[in-house]
């Protein structure tokens, strides 16, 4: 039955060749039908103008729909030189998977383990094929774990369902690559697709048969254990490198700053947040799309674990808890994350003992750092091996109901156990591979390489600069003359003119509120200048919330200070403080900096009209940027240079930010094209107009009617 089903999803791959043909063969016997019945005369004068609109257009409307385009991410090759325990272990899973080893191997910066073919015709030819690692998982799993990952990918290509279903896996592929990358104006859009809904209903049940089928072979080769672990992980994994890159790497990015260690720093949030880890193991992962060929997961780990050795002395009833494996650990997690490459006593210092609590064991760090916590809790006993057991808010979980007649989960026979030994280093060097990768992945195009530290504090110092600026033009509206840094704060409220500052702002708010909103400013305020001054420093945390403290460590208590600058009768005893706290209120940025910096860049639009002028427009959560427009001729390039701009924190020559905070109000003077007026308090007024040629980044028409809804709004 499996063979028939990957027969007909094959049969019906070919079939997506031969509907393209029949679609263009109806526009093109009509056309020839039509063109023998006239003269020759008119034949020669209407021919090509008529084969060029109607059989061109939908012969270059089915080549655009059915044209493969492959993104590859950014990685570092390694070879077999480079690393052959891993390569050989590679083997080991493609010949447990009865498939031929890939051509190529690649370290990636994603926490997946991804297999790809460069295919041709929908897949119906194959091609080179590529095995993508990602570098997280090399830090984090231990090798029985990673082997699983390694097994279950190349078993994608595998004959032993059936010899069809390479080619229908192959196919299926290529179909999701394709078919939603199909515009809506395209003309030969509309049949191909009703062609893949069908295509997609009865290619499902093959598709989640290999995918089952692909589980027992990684669950053959690196045990059953493994596989569960495998499974529960790669979700909780890739959801933590989401919340990584969001919440850690992303604010410090957007200021002109990289971090000196990327990999490293996941690998530390990891051992921070073990019990977040914990909790994501035991979610189900969310739903996927239409194009997925994985079953659910619930389902996966059900026929993995139907594969244990029974042990009859102890059947379990159908739906009985299963105890979990001392290998499975934590939520079906790897007992232990095994050392693969040693770690220097400076790096072993620096994780102080955090990795090796959270991972158990000494896992690899990455980008130049790496190696086990040393010390206390995390320190590694001489077998280099921990219980997850032992890690905290670690709780057994309830395995997968198990059939009849089996008993607790008993790994198979592994047949790569001896590849896959936890002593085995995969890479010899994998803080060198991460060094090399953060290279590729996270080029640092002008910004400045700086420790997590400095790294985070130049993110949230830029967050505290965007509320500041808004507040303090607030303010100087307010008060009619410019209020810049907290010295002048100081000085409105050592006048008495600050309480009357604050009503005008807040007429309609109560005076306690008001009050507490006055000291939560001058906190802002205060605290970057102590930053300016170099009297305090952030104290991150992989876990909570970042701490201002002296440049000592000491605490910093910047709200008292705040209470007295407030009052009138009180604001000299603040200015003493300050002085004691070595803190200059009027202490200003030292360097001019980008009003955009850790902004957030949230639409783009290119070849719009500014003042008359070929403009595009870059939409960020606190202004317009104005770039100079590329000229008619280089039209193609204008989309790709504005994502450039957007992404690097780079100043374009030419270039002009406009703040909300300079705009008083905006409003739409055409609808057909778009049109509208942006008045400035400095009196002047900024026309703003599409083209015919305007184009949009992702979200950029309903970013700026976002803006300007804003604008126009009383604020």
């Amino acid at each position: 039955m499996g063979g028939a089903r990957a027969w007909l999803s094959a049969t019906m791959l070919a079939g997506f060749l031969a509907v393209a043909a029949a679609q263009l063969l109806l526009v093109v016997v009509p056309v020839l039908l039509v063109l023998s019945l006239l003269p020759s005369g008119v034949v020669l004068r209407l021919g090509v103008p008529v084969c060029i609109a109607t059989v061109g257009v939908m012969a270059y409307a089915t080549w655009r729909a059915l044209r493969t385009r492959r993104v590859e991410p950014a990685g570092v090759p390694v070879t077999r030189a480079d690393a052959p325990p891993l390569w050989a272990m590679i083997d080991a899973a493609a010949q447990a998977g009865q498939v031929r080893t890939p051509d190529r191997v690649i370290v990636v910066a994603e926490a997946t383990v991804a297999f790809s073919e460069r295919t041709h015709l929908l897949g119906l030819v194959g091609g080179p094929r590529d095995l993508f690692v990602g570098l997280p998982l090399l830090q984090a799993w231990d090798n029985a774990v990673l082997g699983a990952a390694v097994a279950h990918e190349l078993a994608h290509g595998s004959p032993r369902l059936s010899r069809w279903s390479p080619l229908a896996y192959r196919g299926r592929r290529a179909v999701a690559r394709i078919i939603p990358r199909i515009s809506r104006r395209n003309a030969a859009g509309p049949v191909l697709r009703a062609y893949a809904k069908v295509y997609r209903q009865r290619d499902q049940p093959v598709s989640q048969a290999q995918e089952l089928s692909a589980d027992r072979v990684a669950a053959e080769f690196a045990g059953a254990a493994a596989t569960v672990a495998m499974l529960r992980d790669a979700p909780a994994m890739e959801t933590l490198q989401r919340v990584f890159y969001t919440e850690y790497v992303a604010p410090g990015w957007r200021t002109g700053h990289a971090p000196d260690d990327v990999f490293g720093g996941f690998l530390r949030m990891l051992a921070a947040r073990a019990d977040e880890l914990t909790v994501l193991r035991r979610q189900d992962p969310h739903a996927a799309d239409e194009w997925d060929t994985h079953p659910p997961r619930t389902e996966r780990l059900f026929a993995v674990t139907a594969l244990a050795t029974p042990i009859p002395r102890q059947a379990a009833a159908p739906g009985a808890e299963v105890p979990v494996s001392p290998v499975v650990g934590d939520a079906g997690g790897a007992e232990t994350f095994a050392g693969a490459a040693t770690a220097s006593q400076n790096d072993a210092d620096a994780f102080a003992g955090g990795v090796g609590t959270a991972l158990g064991g000494a896992g690899t760090g990455g980008a130049g750092t790496g190696g086990a916590g040393a010390g206390g809790a995390g320190s590694v006993p001489a077998g280099g091996e921990v219980p997850v057991s032992s890690l905290p808010g670690w709780t057994p979980l309830p395995g997968p109901a198990l059939p009849p007649g089996a008993g607790s989960l008993v790994d198979v026979e592994p047949t790569g156990a001896a590849l896959i030994a936890a002593e085995v280093e995969l890479v010899p060097d994998l803080p060198g591979l991460g060094r090399a990768l953060q290279a590729v992945a996270f080029p640092p195009r002008g910004r400045t390489i700086v420790g997590w530290d400095e790294f985070f504090g130049a993110a949230r110092a830029a967050e505290m600069e965007r509320e500041a600026d808004a507040a303090l033009g607030t303010l100087t509206r307010a008060a009619g003359s410019p209020v810049a840094s907290a010295a002048d704060v100081l000085d409105l409220a050592a006048d008495g003119r600050l309480r009357k500052v604050a009503e005008t702002v807040f007429p309609d708010m109560p005076p306690d509120e008001t009050e507490s909103r006055v000291n939560e400013l001058i906190t802002l305020l205060l605290a970057l200048a102590a930053l300016r001054s170099g009297a305090a420093r952030w104290r991150h945390s992989w876990t909570g919330t970042a701490e201002l403290v002296a440049d000592d460590g000491g605490h910093l208590d910047l709200g008292a200070v705040a209470t007295l600058a407030a009052d009138q009768a009180t604001v000299s005893a603040a200015r003493d403080r300050l002085i004691a706290l070595r803190i200059d209120p009027a202490a200003a940025a030292g360097a001019e900096r980008d009003r955009r910096s850790g902004a957030e860049v949230v639409g783009g639009l290119v070849n719009m009209v500014v003042d008359g002028s070929r403009t595009d427009l870059l939409i960020v959560d606190t202004g317009l940027l104005l770039v100079p427009g590329l000229p008619r001729s280089q039209n193609g390039s204008a989309k790709r240079r504005l994502a450039q701009v957007a992404t690097t924190a780079d100043a374009t020559p030419g270039a002009r930010f406009v703040p909300y905070a300079e705009v008083s109000g905006a409003t739409q003077t055409r609808r057909t094209p778009k049109a509208w007026d942006l008045r400035l308090r400095d009196g002047n007024t900024l026309t703003v107009r599409a083209a015919l040629d305007s184009d949009e980044l992702p979200g950029g028409w309903a970013a700026l009617d976002n803006a300007v809804a804003y604008l126009a709004s009383t604020r």
